[in-house]
């Protein structure tokens, strides 16, 4: 695993989400580092206790959004933030409470998970946005 690179690829068209997809991607490549350098696990604890809290803010955000723009497919999108924020706080349980660590897979997943959500069903929100503005 490498740390993720922010490219244009991944930009939705909004600059608020832009901006913010790049603290996450961010967070997740501080937890990486954390990580590969044997930071304590106290450290860890508290990137991915910044990584929960940023994406419920994030999606937050995100489901403003759908209301403004009265976005059809806002259940379905929020149910995959919902899957994610669940799988976070797994995360979050069994570092505190069962005493294991972080490992690769478990960073693996949150970054296949957040690009997958970015380039799917973010940018078709993006698009959805667009057409409808265009109408406008």
């Amino acid at each position: 695993m490498t740390n993720l690179q922010w490219n244009d690829t991944y930009s939705v068209g909004f600059k608020l989400i832009d901006d913010q997809h790049k603290i996450l991607i961010s967070l997740i490549n501080d937890l990486y580092v954390a990580k590969r350098f044997g930071t304590l696990k106290t450290a860890i604890v508290g990137v991915l206790e910044k990584l929960a809290t940023y994406t419920v803010y994030h999606f937050n955000a995100e489901k403003e959004l759908f209301a403004q723009y009265k976005y059809p497919k806002s259940s379905e999108h929020l149910a995959e933030h919902d899957y994610f924020v669940d799988q976070v706080k797994g995360f979050q349980k069994a570092l505190i409470t069962e005493r294991t660590m972080l490992s690769l897979k478990t960073i693996d997943f949150l970054k296949d998970w957040t690009i997958t959500h970015i380039l799917g069903s973010d940018k078709e929100f993006g698009e959805f946005v667009k057409h409808q503005e265009s109408r406008l």
